[in-house]
């Protein structure tokens, strides 16, 4: 099963979104990103919930974009998996190896996201 590559560049820029202060600490944005029942395990390994996520106080991200080995491969007829790597721009930690889940139904919404550290 191959994704179209429209939704491969949506898709890109969508989790690249997560990654910008102004999208991600938005409420309005994430409330109509994040799809209902969202999880996402950090890279602490704390299990974030969607709400949890909304309320995150606003602050600086350290990550050089564009993402690093992004790749996105369907799974299904209506959903995605997203892998890549974020590297911090400034300092030597702080890397991990990334997963997401998107789900398309009147459009595309993340479903769940985790992190795993991982030393460069």
């Amino acid at each position: 099963m191959e994704l179209a590559r429209d939704d491969a560049l949506l898709l890109q820029a969508m989790e690249e979104a997560m990654w910008r202060a102004e999208t991600r600490f938005d409420r309005a944005y994430m409330d109509a990103v994040l799809a209902p029942g969202y999880v996402e395990i950090g890279q602490s390994g704390r299990i974030y919930t969607r709400e949890q996520v909304l309320d995150l106080p606003y602050q600086e991200i350290d990550v050089t974009l564009p993402l690093t080995d992004f790749r996105v491969e369907a799974v299904c007829s209506h959903g995605a998996m997203v892998l890549y790597t974020s590297v911090p721009g400034h300092g030597e930690h702080g890397a991990a190896h990334r997963s997401s889940i998107w789900v398309h139904e009147d459009r595309w919404r993340l479903r769940y996201h985790q992190a795993t550290p991982v030393d460069l």
